[in-house]
């Protein structure tokens, strides 16, 4: 056997005896977010297994144009320095493209993919949000939209391989002709609470419809508003609790107060507010009802749906052109109609019939184990990054 060929086998066995080691990569643009909260349980799930973790991670705090380029070209400086000085066998990048931009164009992709090259390591990016959608928010919409597809590109080329969240995305990364091809798996997300510590609902006459994530649209607001307000009127004392951030004093919380009051209901709406997350997990649980209202339909791309069904209550979603087929052949959720009368009919059996709800809560939590846990993620996550560094 040659010299050189008796060094790469000394090198393969070295590695052979120790665990794999990645480098988790990531910025959050503010103290609160999700990105970082699955990177970090992700991570911690692995190193339960044999992929051990270090974190280089970015909290942006400078918002002025120079001022966030200063703090983006430190961190990158530093971040290529000790990806170079470490041990890693990989990097796993977590990629939230409006954490990467400034007013949302992603000026700061290029700088991060520059200093993620210069590691030589094979890189593995969990695409959380990627691409801003065509047709919103007019003009700015459609310059998110073509900036950002722009920095999907240079995503795409630089990565080894990429993590995403459903299939109908992987699907539209595939059919994109204009993006470059790499490797793919679906890993669904996970709930980022740890298990309620309460086991049922709240007691008393009042009837709480909960909603985990309620930044939606005037319409879909007004539809369940009303929803409640029917029931109310009918005599049932139904609560309706928003659930985790942004609070009632931001644009949304003032859009459901708005849409409530026109209605003579705003005493029987609440916020939660931002809680610490085990007080959250608990107040999801300690709700008869919890109600996903995005309109696309139950995906497995939601924290907020994964945490709904991991609380054990059971869970109401509207029905839509992206549900999530095995979802629904779980039973793990009851779909509905996105309109006032379907909604209204579902609440009022599902409010009326404990064993009914206990039920679905059972499929719900069970199905969240088997399809949306951490440690789900971590074994398809744990698997790629071994086939790229074996």
């Amino acid at each position: 056997m040659s010299e050189a060929a008796s060094k790469t086998g000394d090198r393969a066995d070295a590695r052979a005896e120790r665990q794999t080691r990645v480098a988790v990569v990531g910025i959050s643009a503010g103290p609160i977010c999700g990105a970082r909260d699955h990177a970090v349980l992700l991570a911690q799930a692995m190193g339960r297994g044999h992929v051990q973790s270090s974190v280089h991670w970015l909290q942006r705090t400078e918002s002025p144009p120079l001022a966030a380029r200063a703090e983006i070209r430190a961190w990158t400086r530093g971040l290529a320095s000790e990806l170079v000085a470490g041990e890693s066998d990989a990097v796993l990048f977590h990629y939230s493209v409006f954490a990467y931009a400034h007013r949302g164009i992603p000026v700061f992709v290029r700088p991060t993919l520059s200093a993620l090259r210069s590691s030589g390591l094979p890189l593995v990016t969990v695409l959380h949000e990627f691409a801003f959608p065509w047709r919103l928010d007019g003009l700015r919409g459609k310059i998110w939209a073509v900036t950002q597809r722009a920095a999907l590109i240079e995503v795409m080329r630089a990565s080894t391989a990429v993590v995403v969240t459903t299939d109908f995305r992987a699907d539209w990364l595939a059919s994109r002709r204009w993006l470059p091809r790499r490797p793919s798996v679906v890993a669904p997300v996970f709930s980022n609470l740890p298990a309620p510590a309460v086991a049922s609902s709240a007691e008393g006459p009042a009837q709480r419809v909960g909603i985990f994530g309620y930044s939606y649209d005037r319409g879909t607001v007004s539809l369940v508003l009303e929803a409640i307000h029917r029931l109310r009127d009918d005599g049932l004392d139904a609560q309706l609790l928003l659930l985790g951030a942004p609070g009632p004093a931001s644009p949304a919380g003032k859009l459901w107060l708005e849409e409530a009051q026109a209605r003579a209901i705003a005493g029987a709406l609440s916020f939660s507010g931002t809680l610490p997350a085990q007080e959250l997990s608990d107040e999801l649980a300690s709700c008869e009802v919890l109600l996903f209202a995005d309109r696309s339909g139950p995906t497995s791309r939601k924290t907020t749906l994964a945490a709904s069904l991991a609380s054990g209550r059971g869970v109401l979603a509207f029905d839509g052109p992206r549900r999530w087929a095995d979802l629904v052949a779980a039973d793990a959720a009851c779909l509905v109609n996105p309109n006032v009368e379907a909604l209204e009919g579902s609440l009022r059996g599902l409010l009326a019939d404990e064993g009914l709800r206990n039920a679905l809560g059972a499929r719900g939590r069970a199905f969240a184990f088997e399809q949306m846990s951490v440690e789900r993620s971590a074994e398809v996550v744990g698997a790629l990054v071994d086939e790229l560094v074996g």
